[in-house]
């Protein structure tokens, strides 16, 4: 159709016509958002009579802003220096190259106005080149194709369940209510799925439906898809791309956030400011950073691993604080299991692309048992409830487990202990690193395994006996486990050590509907804006992990920001 020959993303928010669906009714108590996909022909005549452009086949661009003090298309930071320039495009500034950083952008120059896309990193992507890249949607194409029923009604009633009613409700029925549309919008750009979606994920609490996707190369696919968006928009000067940039202070003019202090990731340590007339945060969360990641989380939760990429420093907290920007403290914790402890990095994982424990039984059946720094066991090791597990691990001393087994279980276990995503950990891998890894410890007895874990001897003997008992009995009287394949008795005996990881941020900047940061006394700060992680995953999880409500808020709530910015800037409709 002439509507799809149009560049990607302008048909997307304010500026799309009449969806092919119908959008689902708001719940009870959700305030109404109203885009073109409500009422596009009042939508329609307000762009219109503000100046937009009837591109045709009911599409409309944004009209014409003012841009100032930009950094031209290959221009130097000094060649830029208080350059103002009329009947521009509007400049919007963006920080951070992840998810929601890349599609604010993407959007934000599709609808028509300049971009500084600035990124301390050597390359874009931010979690993305680690994350599972798992996202969900309600109503999508893929789901009709496979005769699923759903709607985002339906995925909103699940993330109230799975999230304990402790989301934002109005920024979570937002995103969710746009999650469908994305979903579809990733489908036409040519987005790899990986076959099997959409489907349940059994790491964290499933949905009720299957509407979990990724791609076959988890995240990277995400990034893939996103970098064919950006780099004709690079190239064409609408974006400016600053790699090894490291933003240092908030600039302001009059109360209202101006533009960025930036600095060269070199040895030049050059300096110079980058205006505009938006800022937008998208610089991720803040678990990299051990002394503010333990500003948020509950005490005896702080020796947690670290288990994200280096880069996620909380750069984009610390700046909007230094505003008087509010930031949420829920004291909510849940971890991430089955993250082994890097020996030559002291407090961080060991990288999950390279190994974790697999810990779903769902995915493989327990041959071992889990003990904690006492030697007791502590949960049901095949409990079909993530959470619980979650829960169980948390109650823990120093959130620690040791994963016990012996050589019977190396040789029968059908699925090895330590895997990842490529799939390259087989039973003589594993096999190899129970004898040589140094993330296994291994002895010839019980008693001397425990010594070398620093755990009671005499109790985790008495632990396993009792284990074995029940494998005899063909029951678990402690724990209620039901899978029971072996008794833990062939020597040599192994134990992997394990400890709760932080992989994202729980807690972050408070900002309304239109993304504007907020402070303390809920006023916005005017010219400031933020989305993705920085947000804090409570905001769209509540006290637990939902399906795809990490990447997938980023991404909708990025395009939506991106495309509405650009559009009210060039009406001179935003003014803080």
């Amino acid at each position: 159709t002439a509507a799809a020959a149009a560049p990607a993303g302008w048909e997307f928010f304010a500026l799309r016509g009449v969806p092919a669906t119908p959008r689902p009714a708001d719940p009870v108590g959700i305030p109404r958002i109203v885009s073109a996909a409500d009422d596009p022909a009042a939508t329609r005549k307000t762009l219109l009579a503000a100046g937009a452009e009837d591109l045709g086949n009911g599409l409309l661009r944004g009209p014409v802003g003012v841009e100032i003090d930009l950094v031209p298309a290959g221009g130097t930071p000094a060649a830029s220096a208080g350059t103002a320039k009329a009947d521009t495009e509007p400049t919007i500034v963006v920080i951070g190259s992840g998810s929601s950083g890349l599609c604010t952008a993407i959007a934000a120059a599709q609808n028509g106005a300049r971009v500084h896309l600035i990124e301390k990193q050597s390359r874009i992507g931010g979690m993305l080149h680690i994350a599972n890249g798992e996202f969900s949607g309600a109503g999508t194409r893929r789901q009709r194709e496979r005769g699923i029923d759903d709607d985002p009604q339906r995925h909103f009633e699940d993330v109230l369940r799975l999230s304990h009613g402790k989301v934002n409700r109005e920024l979570a029925w937002l995103s969710v209510s746009l999650q469908g549309e994305l979903v579809d919008w990733l489908d036409e750009l040519g987005f790899e799925f990986h076959p099997s979606t959409p489907n349940l994920v059994h790491g964290h609490e499933v949905y009720s439906v299957p509407r979990t996707y990724w791609g076959v190369n988890y995240g990277l696919s995400v990034l893939t898809t996103l970098e064919r968006l950006l780099n004709p928009l690079i190239e064409s000067g609408k974006v400016t791309l600053h790699l090894n940039t490291r933003v240092t202070k908030l600039v302001t003019t009059d109360g209202r956030v101006s533009g960025v202090q930036v600095r060269r990731a070199d040895d030049t340590g050059e300096e110079w400011q980058i205006h505009g007339d938006a800022v937008v945060l998208a610089t991720g969360g803040y678990d990299a950073n051990p002394e503010l990641r333990n500003q948020f989380l509950p005490e005896h939760c702080r020796s947690a691993l670290i288990g994200c990429l280096d880069h996620a420093t909380g750069d984009g907290h610390v700046m909007a604080r230094e505003l008087g920007a509010a930031v949420s403290r829920d004291g909510i914790f849940l971890p991430v299991m089955g993250l082994i402890p890097d020996p030559n990095r002291p407090g961080f994982a060991v990288d999950y692309r390279e190994a974790f424990l697999e810990m779903a039984p769902a995915y493989r059946t327990p041959y071992e048992i889990w003990v904690n720094k006492r030697g007791e066991r502590f949960v049901a090791e095949d409990t079909t409830s993530p959470e619980h597990r979650e829960r169980a691990l948390m109650a823990q001393p120093d959130v620690t487990m040791h994963v016990v087994f012996d050589q019977a279980a190396v040789d029968n276990a059908p699925v090895p202990l330590i895997r990842n995503n490529t799939g390259d950990w087989t039973k003589e891998r594993f096999a190899e690193a129970c004898r040589t890894s140094p993330w296994v410890t291994r002895a010839g007895t019980l008693e001397e395994l425990a010594t070398k874990l620093g755990v009671d001897p005499a109790k985790l003997v008495a632990t396993v006996e009792r284990y074995n008992a029940a494998v005899e009995a063909g029951s678990d009287p402690d724990f209620g486990r039901t899978t029971l394949p072996s008794r833990i008795a062939t020597a040599p005996f192994y134990a992997v050590t394990t400890i709760a990881a932080s992989i994202l941020s729980r807690d972050g900047l408070r900002v309304n509907t239109e993304m504007e940061v907020l402070t303390e006394a809920g006023q916005p700060i005017p010219g400031l804006y933020a989305v993705g992680e920085v947000l804090g995953n409570n905001v769209f999880a509540g006290d637990n992990y939902v399906g795809g409500m990490s990447v997938t808020p980023a991404m909708t709530l990025g395009r939506r920001l991106g495309a509405r910015l650009a559009a009210a800037l060039g009406t001179g409709g935003v003014q803080g």
